[in-house]
């Protein structure tokens, strides 16, 4: 969780249905109908519960929890107020160039503050290989803060050595998509 270890093996569910219950179906829907936020905000929330609560919780259990909280920042358990309409961006092919080319190195930035971060622990303050510029999206930390999509910044594909995370038994590649403001020069 949060690219943390120490929380067991993920359990595969073959077949697994998109909602093992119909109240997670609701909860799904409720979640598209509270309106004016971002995903990066609804993400924050939930990360926002207490522990105990979070590790005892299920998936959709947990997104009721951030729903709940979202929807009252937004006055809408209170009074009449109505979700505000929101706009999401699409992801775009950039039309700048950035900092970085493909095959060049890239250090992941440990810039963890009280804010919300979608960067792995693992990867912080590793070096990887820029293997694309991937899309142009809006800061997630920005858009976790406020609720509101930002000006949008390039997000390389950037690849690193297995064995450069977990050890000379990792035989793997691992891939993710990052923001430039989440990158430096090694």
């Amino acid at each position: 969780m949060g690219g943390m270890h120490g929380y067991g093996r993920v359990r595969i569910e073959v077949d697994e249905p998109l909602f093992h219950e119909p109240w997670e179906g609701r909860v799904w829907a409720m979640w598209s109908a509270i309106g004016a936020t971002t995903v990066d905000r609804f993400r924050f929330t939930i990360e926002k519960m207490p522990p105990a609560a979070y590790l005892a919780s299920s998936y959709y259990e947990r997104w009721l929890w951030a729903i709940e909280r979202l929807a009252a920042e937004q006055g809408l358990l209170t009074g009449p107020a109505r979700p505000r309409g929101r706009s999401r961006p699409s992801p775009s092919l950039p039309s700048w160039v950035g900092l970085f080319r493909a095959g060049d190195a890239a250090r992941v930035r440990n810039a963890v503050t009280e804010g919300h971060t979608r960067v792995p622990r693992y990867l912080r303050r590793q070096i990887g290989r820029v293997e694309r510029v991937a899309c142009v999206w809006p800061n997630p930390g920005d858009s976790a803060s406020n609720g509101i999509y930002g000006d949008p910044e390039l997000v390389y594909t950037i690849a690193f050595n297995g064995v450069d995370l977990f050890g000379p038994a990792a035989d793997h590649t691992v891939s993710a998509d990052l923001p430039e403001s989440d990158l430096e020069m090694p």
